[in-house]
């Protein structure tokens, strides 16, 4: 079974400049559910990946009902 489109793009690796340097630095959408901290591989910094709003957590369900209702449109 292949993986959702939702799961995809969760786990899916994005771009993120740091915010002390501006080096690139890869990040999963997964990660910021989690509020997991990564580090800049160029300056060290720790970086916390947190979402005050709590919207990340819903993330996925929201992507899922999205895709969901556009393919509707497209077939039916």
């Amino acid at each position: 079974m292949s993986p959702s489109l939702a799961g995809q793009i969760l786990h899916g690796d994005h771009e993120l400049g740091c915010p002390e340097c501006g080096y690139p630095v890869w990040i999963r959408l997964s990660e910021v559910v989690a509020e997991c901290t990564v580090t800049c591989p160029c300056c060290r910094i720790r970086i916390r990946l947190f979402d005050s709003s709590g919207k990340m957590q819903t993330l996925g369900d929201t992507l899922e009902r999205q895709i969901e209702r556009a393919m509707k449109g497209l077939f039916g």
